[in-house]
C-alpha cells in the first residue's frame, strides 16, 4: 500500500538527516564543519579536522542511519520488500541533503555502505575491498568512494548472473541512484582531482 512507502520514506528521510558528524564536531570537538577543513559535514572531514576520536564513532553513526531505517522498515512491512529500498534512498537522500544545515551534507557514502550492509553484505564486503584498495594505492578517499559506489552498482547486477539467480531489478535500480548521488556529491573532489589540487589521505591540505 502507498501510505507504507510514506510512512517509511519519511521515517527514514528524518532518521539520516540527523547530522551526527557536525553535531559531534561542534558540541564534542568544539569545531564546526562547515567552516573546517573541506566544509563538509561528514565524517572524513571529522577525522581530518578532530582526529580518530570523533570520525570513527561519526562513521559508525553515520552509518548506522542506513542500516537502521531499513532494519525498521523490514520489522514493520516484512511481507513489502520494495519498502526496504525506499527506507535506504530516503535515508540516503536525508544524509546528503539535510534540512539541519540547510541542506548541505556529508557525501554519502557511509550511510550507503550501511544500507547495503542490511540489503547485501556481500556487496558491501565487496565495495569495501575495492575502496580500501584504491585508497592505499592513490591515497584519494573520495576516488575510492565513487570507485565504491560504480563496484557496488555493477556487482548489484553482475553478481545475481554470476550466481544463477534472478536479478531484481528495483535492487539495481537504487545502487545506481546511489553510485549518480554520490559521485554527484563529489563533484568538487573530481574537478579537484583533474587539476591537481585534491587533498590525498593523511595530508593536512584542504579545499573548499
Amino acid at each position: 500500500m502507498i501510505w507504507h512507502y510514506i510512512v517509511v520514506a519519511g521515517a527514514a528521510f528524518a532518521i539520516g538527516s540527523i547530522p551526527f558528524s557536525w553535531l559531534l564536531g561542534r558540541y564534542g570537538a568544539g569545531i564546526d564543519l562547515l567552516k573546517t577543513g573541506s566544509g563538509n559535514p561528514g565524517a572524513t572531514n571529522l577525522y581530518r579536522s578532530a582526529g580518530w576520536k570523533w570520525g570513527i564513532p561519526a562513521l559508525v553513526l553515520d552509518a548506522a542511519k542506513g542500516f537502521i531505517p531499513v532494519l525498521i522498515s523490514r520489522i514493520l512491512f516484512p511481507e513489502t520488500a520494495a519498502a526496504d529500498i525506499v527506507a535506504a534512498t530516503a535515508a540516503i537522500a536525508g544524509h546528503v541533503w539535510t534540512p539541519f544545515l540547510a541542506f548541505k551534507g556529508g557525501k554519502g557514502v557511509a550511510t550507503a555502505a550501511g544500507a547495503f550492509l542490511a540489503l547485501n553484505p556481500w556487496l558491501v564486503l565487496i565495495a569495501v575491498v575495492v575502496f580500501v584498495a584504491t585508497v592505499a594505492i592513490t591515497r584519494y578517499v573520495s576516488i575510492g568512494s565513487i570507485t565504491g559506489a560504480l563496484v557496488a552498482f555493477a556487482g548489484s547486477l553482475l553478481l545475481p548472473l554470476i550466481l544463477g539467480k534472478p536479478v531484481r531489478v528495483a535492487f539495481v535500480f537504487f545502487c545506481g541512484i546511489c553510485a549518480a548521488v554520490i559521485v554527484f556529491a563529489h563533484r568538487k573532489n573530481i574537478q579537484r582531482f583533474y587539476k591537481g589540487e585534491e587533498s590525498k589521505w593523511g595530508k593536512d591540505a584542504h579545499k573548499p
